[in-house]
This record gives C-alpha cells, sequence and structure tokens, in this order.
C-alpha cells in the first residue's frame, strides 16, 4: 500500500478496535495470507507501491479467502472493474466519507463471520453456474453462452437493462438466470427467483414489492419485498406473463425509476436490482392480444436472448444424458449405468416436450427403477408415454384429437398433455386456462407443479 493512503485508514481501524496489520507490498500480503490465524479482510488503499489494485485481486485469485475492500481516491478506483475483478465493496474518497468506509468494513466482515455456511453453497451454486459447466455445443447453445459473456463483461463498465429470457418450459431459462448472476459483478450479492405463477394474485404485490404494518388484514408488521431483498443482487422473475396487467405497470415503475413503494407506504426506497425475467415465447402475441404490457414488453426486450427446445440441439440430449447418469447413479450409490444403443436412439428421435426438465426426470426415474446393467430405450418408452399425443384436430383446429398407446398409459400423463395444450392454447395464461378447464386457479397451479409444467 502506498503509505500516504494507507496511514488515516489504519488509524481509524485501530480506533475502532479492529486489530489490524500494514502490509507495504506484496510479499508481505503473501506472508499475512499464510499466517494463522488468516486475516479476515483485506483493505487495499491505492496508489499502491507495485501494481495497481486489480492487479492484486488477480494475484489474490478466487474470493475463496478474506474478503477485499478497496478505498482510495476516485482516479484509482473504478468499482465496476474492481468488482467484476474480485473485490467485496469499493469505497471512493475514505477520507471524506469515514462511515461510508466504516460501514463497508463492517459489512464485510459481517459477512465474512456470519455467511460461513452460506457462502459454501453458494459456492457451490456459482461452480454449478459457470458456462463450462453447462452442457450446449450446439451451435445455438453457444450463442446463448456468448450472450453471457458479453452481457456479463458489458456490466463490468455499468449498469445493465432488464435482460429478458425466452425458451419452452424446461429450456434451462433459471440455469442461464443463475449463469449471469454468479459470472458478474453481482456474484457476491443476493440471488433471489420467484415464480409470478405460483403466488396467488392477491398477494403477488406484497411478495415483491413489500408491505407496511396495516396494509391489509393480518399485516402486523411491516416486511421488505424480492426487491428490496435482492437489493445489490439479481431477481429472477420467471413464468413473468402471469404477472396481473396492474402489477406489470408497477413494475415497469421499478424499472425506470430504480425504486420501490411498499403496498401502503408512501416512501420510495431506492434499489439496484439486476432484473431477469422468463417467459415461454408467447409474449408477442400476449401483447397484440392486450395480454400483456406493450410498453413492459418493450424495456424487456432490450436485452433478450432465446433458449432453443432440446430437439433442436442435436447431440446436446446425448451429453445431457450421459451427465444426468453419472450425477444420478452417485446421488442414489448404484453403479453408472451406461446408455443401450436403443436408449441412445429414443433420446435422438424423442420430441422432448419438457426438455432438458423431462430428460433429467425420466432418467432419475429410470436409475430409481432399474434393476438391469444398462439403460434401454423400452424403459424411456414407458416411462414417457411418447406414443401418448394430445394434438390439435385437424377437422376441428379447436378441438384435440388423443392417440392412446394399445399397452395402457398411466392417467397422469394424459392430464399432464391436456394441461400443456390448453396453457399453450391461452398462451400461458394461469387464469384463462384454469377457466376453459373449469377448475380453480390454486387448482391449476397445484396440478402444473404436480406435472412440472411452470
Amino acid at each position: 500500500m502506498g503509505d500516504a493512503a494507507a496511514e488515516p485508514l489504519y488509524e481509524r481501524l485501530l480506533r475502532r478496535g479492529h486489530a489490524t496489520s500494514w502490509s507495504r507490498g506484496w510479499r508481505e500480503v503473501q506472508a499475512e495470507l499464510r499466517a494463522e490465524p488468516p486475516p479476515a479482510l483485506v483493505v487495499v488503499a491505492p496508489p499502491l507501491d507495485d501494481g495497481s489494485p486489480e492487479q492484486l485481486l488477480e494475484r489474490l485469485g478466487p474470493t475463496s479467502g478474506p474478503p477485499v475492500v478497496v478505498a482510495g481516491p476516485a482516479e484509482h478506483v473504478d468499482p465496476a472493474s474492481l468488482m467484476y475483478a474480485g473485490a467485496f465493496e469499493c469505497v471512493i474518497d475514505p477520507e471524506r466519507q469515514p462511515q461510508r468506509f466504516l460501514g463497508a468494513v463492517g459489512y464485510a466482515l459481517g459477512a465474512r463471520e456470519d455467511d460461513r455456511q452460506r457462502s459454501v453453497l453458494r459456492d457451490r451454486e456459482a461452480d454449478a453456474a459457470r458456462l463450462d459447466e453447462l452442457v450446449g455445443g450446439h451451435p445455438a447453445m453457444q450463442r446463448v453462452f456468448d450472450f453471457v459473456r458479453q452481457v456479463c463483461r458489458r456490466t463490468a463498465r455499468g449498469r445493465t437493462p432488464a435482460i429478458l429470457l425466452t425458451g419452452e418450459t424446461g429450456t434451462g431459462k433459471g440455469a442461464i438466470a443463475r449463469a449471469l448472476h454468479f459470472q458478474s459483478v453481482r456474484r457476491h450479492r443476493p440471488f433471489v427467483q420467484i415464480n409470478c405463477a405460483a403466488i396467488p394474485a392477491n398477494l403477488v404485490e406484497a411478495e415483491l414489492f413489500g408491505h407496511e404494518r396495516g396494509a391489509f388484514t393480518g399485516a402486523r408488521e411491516g416486511r421488505p419485498g424480492l426487491f428490496e431483498t435482492a437489493d445489490g443482487g439479481t431477481l429472477f422473475l420467471d413464468e413473468l406473463p402471469s404477472l396481473p396487467l396492474d402489477l406489470q405497470a408497477k413494475l415497469l415503475t421499478v424499472i425506470e425509476n430504480r425504486a420501490v413503494r411498499r403496498v401502503g407506504g408512501r416512501t420510495l426506497r431506492p434499489v439496484d436490482v439486476q432484473l431477469v425475467a422468463a417467459s415461454q415465447p408467447v409474449l408477442k402475441r400476449m401483447v397484440r392480444k392486450g395480454g400483456f404490457r406493450e410498453d413492459l414488453y418493450h424495456r424487456l426486450n432490450v436485452l433478450s436472448i432465446g433458449l432453443p427446445p432440446l430437439r433442436e440441439r442435436g447431440d446436446d440430449a446425448l451429453e445431457l444424458a450421459e451427465q444426468f447418469v453419472r450425477e444420478l447413479c452417485g446421488e442414489y450409490g448404484v453403479p453408472v449405468m451406461p446408455l443401450a444403443d436403443s436408449a441412445r436412439d429414443f433420446i435422438r428421435r424423442y420430441y422432448w416436450p419438457g426438455n432438458v426438465r423431462e430428460l433429467r426426470n425420466q432418467i432419475e426415474r429410470i436409475v430409481l427403477l432399474s434393476e438391469g446393467q444398462a439403460i434401454e430405450g423400452w424403459q424411456f418408452e414407458r416411462a414417457s408415454g411418447e406414443i401418448l399425443r394430445v394434438d390439435p384436430a385437424e377437422e376441428d383446429p379447436s378441438g384435440f384429437r388423443i392417440q392412446l398407446p394399445p399397452q395402457g398409459f398411466a392417467l397422469d400423463e394424459l392430464e399432464r398433455e391436456v394441461i400443456r395444450h390448453a396453457l399453450e392454447r391461452h398462451e400461458g395464461n394461469v387464469s384463462q386456462t384454469a377457466r376453459y378447464l373449469h377448475i380453480s386457479r390454486q387448482t391449476l397451479i397445484y396440478r402444473m407443479k404436480k406435472h412440472e409444467l411452470r
């Protein structure tokens, strides 16, 4: 550290009662990091004697060690690039903002002390969200991965607009949303996910934006919403089209103002949230029919990417199947079962309406029930009911044609297909689909969860 920059910060930390040592070069820093016990926090005060803060962070390597707070004059501190390089927090002109500096130190120490177990889980989730851990050799998936990399690089230089992910159910929108978070400068902050279709319409507003005490019956105390919970991080809104029109307007206001007003409140609360929304590919049609706000659609469509269905990803399906077999056999403690030629043929030719999620679920079922040494094609056929089909009737496009397999089928399979087609007919609108099927919205949501139709 440069003496002039470090000395006042060093003295301020000592006065606060922190056991503090002062390292004047990289070798001294290395010695401190090897000490027992290791330091709980590293404060970098540029200008440095032997390199830039970014170079020091690169030397420190992955953020499995102590969190790093960078504090110094504006000409030496670029928060976006430093946090992308691994800094936990950045403070510009700490001598003019002593409370801001001490607050950053306290926050970093608190995160280090209180979140050890949570950080292990977060690190595991971050590893799972690495692009090189995701299967996708097909050019269509490579385009998705390139999109993630480019967005994350640009995020390091400033704010990023909301991001829209589109694709059929089970195509991996959640995995890409996590990759967008854990590959970005926000990776140390919260990743919060909500399925808009799984929450009753009368509760969605309070869930997203929070509420004040007395805002409605039963609101005995104020509570922050998911936007506030995700402050500094990422909020992933899955099944966005299920959001009621009045809340779509409020969501647009939050995106534009970067602030939320709790239900029953008057105060605007600033939030810094990367918003990622996901939808099946029906938004354009919903906009035309008035089921989704056009202004919100255009706001979300600034950065958007479509995820290809599994049937259009070539040999990715086989690679995914082999990966799932290894993972699930290990998880259930059984020897790894190779895919027989008949299984490979089935995986290649099957339509996979549930995409990656369906593939994994079918393999999990086979691993649990199989007593053979290899996975055969007939096991997939029995599990997935390939011959059971519910399609639009050629003679009457408004009706359905059901093709039943001669060897029989599970009634649940028919229910799943009927619900899936009804959702497609109503472009993913849960309320309209429930009315069409003559069941309540909550019953439909329950059955969608049961059949993993999200």
